[in-house]
């Protein structure tokens, strides 16, 4: 199997926990084409558990998109060529994730349910995926 990035994937510095959630993304994708399942990504920071719909690997529809994924793309016009300029440093990336409730350890009474959610990579502990 041979995985392509392209556009802000080949920064010249790598964030390798956004690279191993998105690259093991597709390699599950792959894996159970034929198991109609809808898996969802858990993520562990140091204060909450994130679960969330799937990391969508594929190309956005732009007429679906939540009002922070398209906002998020359009800035990247603004952001990308100030990295290649070598004005700005990528150390953690963004991994934007749709349907998310966030369950803070310290109330996990309290659950947070957004439709989209911004996540920096520097925050992220571990994940897996799940049924």
């Amino acid at each position: 199997m041979e995985v392509t990035f392209t556009g802000h994937e080949l920064n010249p510095m790598y964030d390798m926990k956004k690279l191993s959630i998105v690259t093991t993304q597709i390699i599950a994708d792959e894996l159970q084409k034929e198991v109609d399942q809808k898996r969802k990504v858990q993520i562990t920071t140091s204060s909450s558990l994130i679960i969330a719909d799937k990391i969508n690997t594929q190309e956005p529809n732009l007429t679906n998109l939540p009002l922070l994924d398209l906002a998020l793309l359009k800035s990247e016009d603004t952001i990308f060529p100030l990295m290649k300029e070598n004005k700005v440093t990528n150390q953690s990336g963004i991994i934007v994730l749709n349907n998310v409730k966030i369950v803070p350890f310290a109330n996990p009474d309290n659950v947070i349910e957004l439709e989209s959610y911004a996540l920096f990579t520097d925050h992220i502990m571990g994940f897996y995926l799940t049924e």
